[in-house]
């Protein structure tokens, strides 16, 4: 279990702490102290949250990506690795370093929404354009968010009225087909194996992010109240022959 510290910034205080906080439980998460103040460009809602190590990524593109969010930092502790020499351990010990995690272009991509819903399934113009829109730092996050939102559209649009399923009935009844309108793709077990994928072109940045997010908006409310978690954990960008995506809860 590791402490993280959250701020975020939305347009109303009205119930933020309450939907944020279903977020933070989902993903395994518990909170320890909170602060929400009223500023100039809206409420600004600071949390210390404790949790598994595992899950801390995960909940960062959660509340990052929620609707009401409106800017979101992260601070959490990088750990230092230990020095062989002996000579360090006299060496007294560097202060942790806390880092920033960048937040989605919410606006951004809320714009292109529609224009996706539109093209759909031909999308990946705009998920290429997105990504040069976007800031560097952003760029993951933004995928990750529109993804998020265009599965979470599709699981509505065309699977709404399926009875709640078991993961692997999940994987296979509804990101399966889904998938299989916008890439070439096959499942093993708990995997979805990804050929060709349009936004991982070699030696470039990967666009894993974005089917991180589709298929956990595809299969968030099918499976029951837990959550799901994809991870890309190989990528066509990174010279490897399929991206594959490691789904669970």
């Amino acid at each position: 279990m590791a402490e993280m510290e959250v701020r975020v910034v939305s347009e109303r205080k009205d119930g933020l702490l309450v939907e944020l906080g279903r977020v933070v439980a989902q993903y395994g998460h518990v909170l320890l102290r909170q602060r929400l103040v009223q500023e100039a460009r809206g409420a600004c809602l600071t949390l210390l949250l404790s949790g598994p190590d595992d899950r801390q990524l995960a909940l960062e593109e959660a509340l990052g990506s929620h609707p009401r969010v409106l800017s979101f930092e992260s601070l959490r502790p990088v750990l230092v690795p230990l020095r062989e020499s002996a000579a360090s351990a006299t060496e007294p010990a560097p202060t942790p370093i806390r880092v920033m995690a960048a937040s989605a272009d919410v606006a951004r991509v809320e714009r292109m929404l529609p224009n996706m819903a539109k093209d759909y399934p031909r999308i990946f113009p705009w998920l290429i354009n997105l990504e040069y829109a976007v800031a560097e730092e952003a760029r993951d996050a933004s995928l990750y968010l529109a993804g998020r939102r265009t599965g979470s559209w599709v699981f509505k649009r065309d699977f709404a009225l399926s009875a709640r399923l078991s993961l692997s009935d999940a994987i296979r009844r509804i990101a399966l087909p889904a998938l299989r309108v916008l890439v070439n793709v096959d499942h093993e077990g708990h995997q979805l194996h990804v050929k060709a994928c349009p936004l991982c072109q070699p030696g470039g940045a990967s666009g894993g992010r974005f089917f991180c997010g589709f298929i956990e908006g595809l299969l968030a409310e099918s499976v029951g109240a837990r959550a799901v978690f994809a991870r890309e954990t190989s990528c066509h960008s990174q010279g490897a022959a399929l991206c594959v995506f490691d789904i669970s809860q």
